[in-house]
């Protein structure tokens, strides 16, 4: 397997004693992206295995004069389970919140209180050493977010988006009223949120309308890389309704029917990456912001303007997008077209 089909561009990188000073870095980057000051309380909720990454940005906000405040817990086992009340509110209290997590907590009501209140902050789930080193960190994030300011914008005056890909996929859904999510890798003003060091654009389509097919040609959180063992999801009536495909796609569904909740299979979101220095299927927050990238949320949307509150959120990623608004094409393999 060559470099050009999987192009991960530290194999030699290997976590120990020395690699917080790799870290600090892009950590520094992170705490700039928040615009952290001299003063701020930075809430950071992480768990067993991302304590290493925790403590890097801890120091790192340290270092701009914050307080820096880490919460730790066992992982919970899927992505978008929801967090203790204690944590709840810490998250309501804190000025700033950042997340680096085996398991997302982007879709849980922590994050949803504390940008109620008014806090910022960053989702950085399944987040690695190296990704704080290498790859989508490296990005201009105030370019990213111009991009997706424009993309947005259309997205927001849209009744309908579609996406295609030369594999098969062919998804659309209606969007009429619902929010755009700016994840674009900035959270410097009140009740902005991010995802570090992705960035996307995202929305919920409404309910029951999404229809179609994706092929899986990226990765799957909970499941893993599908460069080389794609996946195929058949969407109806907003609900996967069917899972087509070897190994991963088994695990996919077992995921899926180990949770017990037919609210676990809710179509939940279109999400669009934005930052063209992400790798791909080298983590999973560069895999959703990727350039040229789209993904699939399966599960909850609540925290994203719809109504559904599941026992999961699982990103599906797939790759060589062609994203249309109202049948016109917006975004072509990572070139924008408006």
């Amino acid at each position: 397997m060559s470099t050009r089909e999987w192009p991960i561009a530290y194999w030699h990188y290997t976590p120990g004693p020395s690699s917080p000073i790799q870290m600090m870095k892009g950590a520094l980057k992170c705490i700039k992206c928040g615009d952290v000051k001299e003063g701020e309380t930075v809430l950071i909720s992480t768990d067993t295995n991302k304590l290493r990454i925790a403590e890097v940005l801890a120091a790192a906000a340290y270092a701009v004069g914050a307080t820096p405040i880490i919460i730790m817990i066992p992982p919970v086992g899927v992505h978008g389970a929801q967090l203790p009340e204690p944590i709840v509110a810490a998250f309501r209290e804190a000025d700033v919140f950042l997340q680096p997590t085996t398991w997302s907590q982007t879709h849980t009501k922590a994050r949803v209180e504390a940008i109620k209140a008014g806090k910022r902050g960053s989702t950085m789930c399944e987040v690695t050493e190296d990704a704080l080193c290498v790859g989508a960190i490296n990005a201009d994030y105030e370019d990213c977010d111009q991009r997706g300011r424009v993309l947005g914008a259309a997205l927001a005056a849209a009744d309908e988006i579609r996406v295609t890909t030369p594999l098969g996929t062919d998804i659309r859904g209606q969007v009429t009223g619902r929010p755009v999510q700016y994840e674009t890798g900035l959270f410097k003003k009140p009740g902005q949120f991010a995802a570090f060091p992705d960035s996307e654009i995202n929305i919920s389509p409404i309910e029951g309308t999404t229809e179609g097919k994706i092929v899986s040609d990226v990765s799957i959180m909970s499941v893993g890389i599908t460069l080389y063992d794609q996946v195929t999801l058949i969407v109806k009536q907003g609900k996967v309704v069917d899972i087509h495909g070897g190994m991963a796609a088994s695990k996919l569904r077992m995921v899926l029917e180990s949770l017990k909740d037919e609210k676990a299979y809710n179509y939940a979101e279109f999400g669009i990456g934005l930052n063209p220095e992400a790798r791909l299927c080298a983590t999973n927050l560069e895999d959703l912001g990727r350039l040229g990238n789209c993904h699939a949320g399966i599960g909850s949307n609540f925290a994203i303007g719809g109504k559904v509150l599941a026992p999961n959120h699982i990103d599906v990623m797939y790759k060589e997008t062609t994203v249309y608004f109202d049948g016109k094409i917006v975004l072509d393999k990572g070139v924008l077209k408006i």
